[in-house]
């Protein structure tokens, strides 16, 4: 990565995927919320929205994250992740293959992917992904089609996988610490901070439980 603040993917620990259908207040002002909150990661996930219009904001985001020196994943579309200068990419099991995107975007950025069983997480770490999300780890609404992998397969990514893995899947407040026993050091939330309406606050809580 040029901006060089983050040498590897290894030192993000809070990872916040950023939704605007889910948003109560405007982009700018969640971006500015969940950064002073102290996320690590931000990725920009926008299933129904056109190139055009996601081009559009994931240039306002580029912008933020680079002046806070948090790292920029934009999820699925690797077009956009290029032309906004995107620190990475975060593909699911249908989107392209590593090796395409790499090839797309460039060997210095960071590549991401979904798993949901053991053997794709020993796939993406054989075909060069810089980390996996594993989950959903509890049911969630933002990705109800997906059953819950559980506590399990997060103890399994632990044993066996050497790249860096987020939990990731309706974890919340009241379930974070279930996964910080099964050994999630990095965290992926949704809809428990961009829902919020303390979203400085709950940002800083789960940064915290992350880092002590």
């Amino acid at each position: 990565m040029e901006n060089g603040f983050f040498k590897t993917f290894s030192e993000v620990k809070l990872y916040v995927i950023i939704s605007s259908n889910l948003m109560k207040k405007s982009l700018e002002e969640v971006l500015q919320d969940v950064i002073e909150g102290g996320a690590d990661a931000i990725q920009l996930r926008e299933k129904t929205m056109s190139d055009h219009e996601f081009l559009i904001i994931a240039r306002q985001v580029r912008k933020v994250t680079a002046q806070s020196k948090t790292v920029f994943i934009v999820n699925d579309r690797v077009e956009i992740a290029r032309k906004a200068d995107a620190d990475g990419l975060h593909i699911g099991q249908s989107d392209i293959d590593i090796t395409t995107a790499r090839n797309i975007l460039g060997h210095n950025k960071i590549i991401g992917v979904s798993t949901h069983t053991i053997s794709q997480a020993r796939r993406a770490q054989q075909s060069g992904a810089d980390y996996i999300g594993a989950g959903p780890v509890f049911s969630t609404a933002t990705k109800s089609y997906e059953p819950p992998v559980g506590l399990d397969y997060v103890q399994q990514v632990k044993k066996e996988i050497t790249i860096p893995f987020v939990a990731v899947g309706g974890i919340n407040i009241g379930n974070v610490q279930e996964v910080l026993h099964a050994g999630g050091r990095r965290i992926a939330i949704c809809s428990a901070i961009i829902c919020s309406e303390n979203i400085i606050g709950v940002t800083r809580v789960f940064k915290d439980l992350l880092m002590a």
